[in-house]
């Protein structure tokens, strides 16, 4: 994420919230309040994610991204005691949630069913930090695809895959080899 994505998703994120505040009967600028003073948006390329395999594959970016959960329910807490009404820190709290839950959904990136499988086999050759020929890799893919699907895949599949992961960051290049860059949690079935 560079600077002006942060910017642009600090802006989403609190026209987003602004609405939810609205819904929960709060004022507008208490979506912009908690966006302002409990999370960060860190315009930093090189943040990691994860990558979670198995039935709903995805790439997480939520480095990027980072909210003081306690001192956003302090507030909460506070504000509800100050105006003396109970029911409004549970709508706060809902903001909170509701800010959480869209910070998730933001930052799920999902992949393609060949991304999913280029991404399992760098991870199970350790390609972090020693890398791997680019084309030596696409022959193993093609390889093991073969075997685990029992049916051919074209190159060109393989090589978008890559290119695409190369896209959001999840694979480098640097000499002709890959190198898996986000930590990967799962297997593929």
């Amino acid at each position: 994420m560079n600077r002006k994505e942060a910017m642009e998703y600090n802006d989403s994120l609190k026209k987003e919230l602004e609405q939810f505040a609205l819904m929960y009967g709060l004022e507008k600028s208490v979506g912009t309040y908690i966006v302002d003073n409990y999370i960060t948006v860190l315009p930093e390329d090189a943040r990691k994610g994860m990558i979670f395999l198995g039935e709903d594959s995805a790439s997480y970016k939520a480095g990027n991204i980072k909210m003081d959960l306690k001192k956003a329910v302090i507030a909460g807490l506070e504000f509800a005691a100050s105006i003396n009404k109970p029911d409004s820190v549970f709508t706060y709290i809902q903001l909170i949630i509701a800010s959480v839950f869209f910070i998730k959904k933001s930052v799920k990136q999902e992949l393609s069913r060949m991304e999913v499988y280029v991404v399992y086999l760098l991870n199970k050759k350790d390609i972090y930090n020693t890398g791997v020929d680019e084309e030596q890799f696409i022959g193993e893919v093609l390889e093991w695809y073969q075997h685990k699907e029992g049916k051919t895949v074209g190159r060109e599949e393989v090589v978008t895959a890559i290119n695409n992961l190369n896209e959001t960051k999840v694979v480098d290049f640097a000499s002709g080899n890959i190198f898996l860059k986000e930590h990967v949690w799962g297997t593929v079935d």
